[in-house]
Formats: structure tokens, sequence, C-alpha cells
């Protein structure tokens, strides 16, 4: 029993050669009283990705365990996230992406501890720190007080599925949930616009989510290949599509889950439900009464700037470019 596998961390990585190391290096520095092992799966990199996971491979034979594709299985539609999780062996699952990485030594020993303690708890997260072109840009994740999402705060830092919905965002480099789980994805799962928004959905409606108010890791956003890079560099159109891509995975959850969580998950959908009038300009849209229940979750702040722009869009417009300019000044950008 003591040499069991208690945690498979699960990392795809794809061009990642600027990153990789930081992650497999937050991987090993884990300082646990159980073993763990470390799936990679390099999804055909073409960059020197697979040449660096090869040299960690020689150093932790026993420990580092990956998966070279030749082709990438990403772009022929393949969910790479299940192949690394279909040949796990631990007792829990912990995710990090290849352009992300660890920074607490005790992270994966702080939920396993209480996810031991706790076993009706199916999904454990932290908090974490966001990097912009290696610059610090948020201390803290949660809450995320953005401009698009909603935050659903509760002081006992526990979540059903439906506050999970609500939550402005949930840092994916500090997910743990039971290996067990696996066999029991939905098929709503298969055709998510985002895996690990589906995931984390699934994972609490089959107990609840637990936060560890601790920054354990960094997310970097806008670096080449990632998602966030993409998604930014979309036309309108392709916007608007992705917002329906939500629209249809909260409906999608919504029905797997019985209808259990449909409030919260109605409200998560005002928030697609406005951005995409935001990206077409429809502000007297933006003033529907039905998106009041939307505001109120709000920060004061983004409350306030959601106002200016329904009823004032030139003047928030104004001070948009005004705030650019002084942040792009002092060569910084300040969210708080």
């Amino acid at each position: 029993m003591e040499n069991e596998v208690m945690v498979s961390i699960s990392c795809i990585t794809y061009n990642h050669e600027h990153y990789i190391a930081d992650a497999i290096e937050g991987f090993l520095m884990q300082k646990t009283n159980f073993p763990y092992e470390i799936l990679i799966h390099d999804d055909a990199s073409t960059d020197r990705t697979p040449d660096i996971v090869r040299e960690y491979e020689l150093k932790y034979p026993d420990l580092i365990k990956p998966i070279y594709q030749k082709e990438n299985q990403y772009s022929q539609g393949v969910k790479v996230t299940k192949l690394n999780a279909d040949r796990a062996i631990g007792k829990y699952i912990a995710v990090c992406e290849g352009d992300d990485y660890w920074t607490d030594p005790y992270k994966l020993q702080k939920q396993v501890d209480y996810m031991e303690l706790n076993p009706t708890c199916t999904l454990c997260f932290t908090n974490g720190t966001v990097i912009e072109n290696g610059a610090l840009r948020r201390k803290k994740f949660i809450p995320w007080l953005d401009e698009n999402r909603l935050f659903y705060h509760k002081k006992d830092w526990s979540y059903n599925a439906g506050e999970v919905a609500l939550l402005g965002f949930i840092p994916t480099a500090s997910l743990m949930y039971p290996a067990y789980l696996n066999k029991r994805r939905p098929d709503f799962m298969k055709t998510a616009i985002v895996g690990d928004n589906a995931l984390k959905f699934f994972a609490a409606s089959n107990g609840y989510a637990h936060l560890i108010d601790e920054p354990t890791c960094v997310y970097r956003i806008n670096v080449p290949n990632s998602i966030t890079t993409r998604w930014k560099e979309d036309s309108p159109e392709k916007k608007i599509a992705r917002s329906n891509g939500y629209i249809k995975l909260l409906d999608d959850f919504d029905q797997y889950s019985n209808h259990r969580f449909k409030a919260h998950v109605s409200l998560s959908k005002l928030t697609f439900e406005i951005y995409k009038l935001r990206i077409m300009g429809d502000t007297k849209g933006m003033r529907d009464r039905r998106f009041e229940k939307y505001f109120q979750l709000l920060s004061v702040r983004n409350r306030i700037k959601y106002k200016l722009l329904c009823y004032f869009p030139q003047t928030f417009a104004q001070l948009k470019y005004m705030w650019g300019r002084l942040n792009s000044l002092r060569g910084k950008r300040e969210f708080n």
C-alpha cells in the first residue's frame, strides 16, 4: 500500500519549449508522504519541447512517463487530456498544462490531505498567480472580477457545481479530482468547447468543489500557441460562435445534471449572452431587464463600468482609451 501511486500528474504540452521545464520542475519539487507519477503528453510539438521532456525522462525514468505523438491529435479532434487520464494509475488526478507551473512544493500534499479527510469532495482547486509576457499581471485568481465573468462568493470556500459555473475563474493548473470519475465521463464532455470547464462542472456535480485559498501555481496568458492567444486574435464572428459554444456546454450540463443547478447555470449563461451583445455593439440589448441578476453579482467597479457602457458608450470608450494610455506610459497594467 505504501508504494501505491496516490496522484497522477497530467501534463499536456505542445510547442512549449520555453515553458515546459518550469512545469516539470514544479512537479519534481513536490514534497509528499506518498508516491506520484508524471504523465506528459506531447502532441507532436515542432519545436524543442520533446527534446526537453526526453532529457528529464532520462534523469527520472521511474517518475516521468511521456507520450510523444508523431501526428497532432488535437487537430484531429482527439481529446488529448483523456489519453493521459486513461493511463493514470493514481487515486487522484492533478492537472497542469505545459505552459503553466506550480510554485508551492506542498501543493499536492495539501490537496490530498483535504480530499482524504473529505471523501465527498470531488474537485479541489487553489488560488494562483497570473503572468503575461513574463510580468506579474494578477497576484491572485479568486475572485477574478473581470468585465465578462461573474464571481460567486462563499465564505466557506466550498461550492456545488452550479456555483462553480459562476466563479470568475478557476486555474486549470490547480485542479485535482478523483481518478474514478474518468470512468464516468458523460457524453457532453466529448463535445464541450473547453474540456477543463466541462471537467469542473462534471467533477463538482458528483460531490462538491473546494478552494484552498493559497497561491500554488502560475497561469501564463497570451503565450504562443495558448488558447488565450488564439482567442484574442479571433474575429467578432468567432467570438460570438465561441460564446454560443459555452452556452451549449452549460445547456448540456444542465440536462446531464437533471437541472439540479438550473438557477446558477441560467445566471452563468447570461454572462455569455451579454458578451455577445458587447461584441455586436448592442448596448440597447444590454439594458434588457433580464440582465439585472447578472449586474447584481458583479463587483461595484464592474457594475459601474457596465452601466457606463450601456447608457454612455462614448464616455466608456474614452475612459477605456485614457486608461490604456496611462497604463502604457506606466509600462504596466493595473487590474485591482
